[in-house]
């Protein structure tokens, strides 16, 4: 699968932090450590297929084959409590990217209607590691998106490293932090669910109910992916 322009910047983008945040996993030399990543990358990336007109969140899944890159290079192998803290700290060393988050409106009239658009066209995706969604829309401050499949569940899983899904699951929590939204997940596929119901509800119209049950979702998650909260 090509990289393009935009996967290449992102690359560029989070080098630096993955590098600065490699020694939560026990690497002693961060610079070669990522070195010989980018070679397992180049490698799972040459195995995939190019996405076609209906596949969606390409970059999703180009973050699953970084990560299992990540994974693959380590000796010995982190626990996903190792792997969630590595991925949060990536994120959270992107200045640019978290403050872009909190310019971010998920419940914007517009987003949401991109959001159905692209749900409507994952329907008839045909890669081997994509989504498949549909998205209902509750009310102005509230939707839910219902993936029935996930490329990072099948990619990682296809690996043997489904155990590591959990890690990736859990930014959406960091995004909601970051964002104007509280999200809410009762059910993965990566913990055994049949779908993954991600809730988007409004911070500024959000019931209290809503934000426990948004903080409640996180710590269960934690506890069914193997590892302790992160914060």
């Amino acid at each position: 699968m090509k990289d393009g322009i935009v996967i290449k910047a992102m690359w560029l983008l989070l080098g630096g932090a993955a590098k600065a945040s490699l020694p939560i996993l026990g690497v002693s030399d961060p610079k070669a450590f990522w070195k010989e990543t980018k070679k397992i990358y180049r490698r799972e990336m040459n195995k995939l297929p190019e996405y076609g007109p209906n596949d969606v969140l390409k970059i999703n899944l180009v973050h699953a084959v970084m990560l299992s890159a990540v994974y693959e290079a380590c000796d010995p192998k982190p626990d996903v409590d190792a792997m969630t803290k590595f991925y949060r700290e990536l994120f959270l060393r992107q200045r640019l990217l978290i403050a872009a988050l909190k310019r971010r409106d998920m419940l914007k009239p517009s987003e949401v209607r991109r959001q159905i658009a692209v749900a409507q066209r994952s329907q008839k995706a045909t890669h081997p590691f994509t989504w498949q969604f549909t998205v209902d829309v509750e009310d102005e401050n509230r939707f839910t998106a219902v993936f029935t499949r996930c490329g990072i569940y099948d990619y990682l899983n296809s690996r043997g490293m489904a155990h590591i899904v959990p890690a990736m699951c859990a930014i959406d929590y960091l995004f909601g932090e970051c964002s104007n939204h509280w999200f809410l997940r009762e059910s993965t596929i990566a913990t055994g669910g049949a779908v993954c119901d991600c809730g988007y509800v409004s911070k500024r119209a959000a019931a209290p109910e809503e934000i426990r049950r948004s903080k409640e979702n996180k710590r269960s998650e934690a506890i069914l992916g193997g590892r302790k909260e992160t914060d």
